[in-house]
């Protein structure tokens, strides 16, 4: 009966140890990276064409200042449409949008916008990577 009793005891100990190791060794993987190498690394497993994108809106005094950028694994043909939107109650409509592309490995759009109304904003990006294409938002930026 006691040498089950240790055994028991022996085992709980070593699940214990075991899942501490693991726990430790995985959350430094998870709180010592960056919230954007921890995209790049969703990206890159992800997508077979993509390598990584990057969607932000920003404001500066009256001018939005909107960026998409997408890379590509290797070169390939690439398009991105962004659209500048407004908050419209639950709706989000389309203020203005640009368009580009390229064939290479990346393809960097940025463009400025007098801000008019007063309200939320946010850019959508349609990114396309060799007929891969996939939407992103940047975060909402309030005028």
């Amino acid at each position: 009966m006691e040498r089950k009793t240790l055994k028991k005891k022996i085992l709980g100990i070593f699940c214990t140890l075991c899942l501490c190791i693991c726990m430790a060794s995985s959350s430094a993987i998870v709180y010592g990276a960056d919230l954007d190498s921890c995209v790049d690394r969703i990206a890159e497993a992800r997508y077979a064409n993509i390598s990584s994108y990057n969607t932000g809106l920003r404001l500066d005094g009256s001018m939005f200042k909107a960026h998409a950028a997408v890379y590509a694994k290797a070169k390939a043909s690439i398009s991105v449409t962004m659209t500048l939107q407004r908050q419209s109650g639950t709706r989000w409509s389309d203020v203005t949008s640009w368009f580009d592309s390229t064939t290479g490995y990346d393809l960097v759009l940025s463009k400025s916008y007098v801000a008019g109304t007063r309200g939320n904003y946010r850019v959508r990006a349609v990114y396309t990577v060799n007929g891969e294409t996939i939407t992103t938002y940047s975060s909402t930026v309030t005028y």
